[in-house]
């Protein structure tokens, strides 16, 4: 494996807030936590508070900053973070369940979407968030029904689709459309693999 990514940096606001936290745990050691109310309250405090109450704080990120930069330079510069890719996809994997909100969005996303043509994406995800949340129990339960359908076939296109690479050796990195996914790429170093 590669080395480990890099923490990304924290902010002022984010040490004050972490700080909030802990103290909030220290004092009442047994409550649960609601993030929201500790947000609000952190929230508002750090609207009230001079820069001189602040400045810890920003020492704190200062000093992140500069462990950042280090582990960036490290890694071997923005460079290296930049081109660090995630794995690629088989596309011959299955396609992986729906939940019940998502099959509930693809019937309702068209109602919202010409209502409001103005709306961008995220607003019409908030609506239909909403919308979800005042949705009868037996609607919602139909939609439960077709994601445990799709869930059920996601198991089982998932068993054949396993089995498949157990075939062919578990070396299986790709398919091939041709020859009806015979095709096998073995990768024994990187920038070499070896095609069957």
């Amino acid at each position: 494996m590669g080395k480990p990514p890099v923490r990304g940096k924290t902010s002022p606001y984010g040490f004050f807030v972490k700080m909030c936290y802990e103290e909030h745990k220290k004092k009442y050691p047994n409550e649960n936590v609601q993030v929201t109310e500790i947000s609000k309250k952190c929230s508002e405090k750090w609207k009230t508070m001079v820069d001189d109450e602040k400045r810890r704080f920003y020492e704190l990120a200062q000093k992140d900053a500069e462990r950042y930069q280090a582990e960036v330079a490290a890694y071997g510069g923005e460079d290296a973070m930049r081109k660090r890719k995630r794995a690629k996809k088989d596309p011959h994997a299955p396609k992986r369940a729906l939940s019940a909100f998502f099959f509930y969005s693809q019937d309702k996303r068209p109602d919202i979407q010409s209502a409001h043509p103005d709306w961008k994406v995220g607003q019409v995800a908030q609506e239909l968030g909403k919308l979800w949340k005042t949705v009868p129990q037996d609607t919602k339960d139909m939609y439960e029904h077709k994601a445990q359908n799709d869930k059920d076939r996601y198991a089982e296109e998932m068993r054949h689709y396993k089995a498949e690479m157990q075939k062919m050796g578990g070396a299986l990195d790709h398919f091939d459309d041709e020859h009806h996914g015979s095709h096998v790429v073995h990768v024994d170093d990187v920038g070499n693999p070896l095609i069957n």
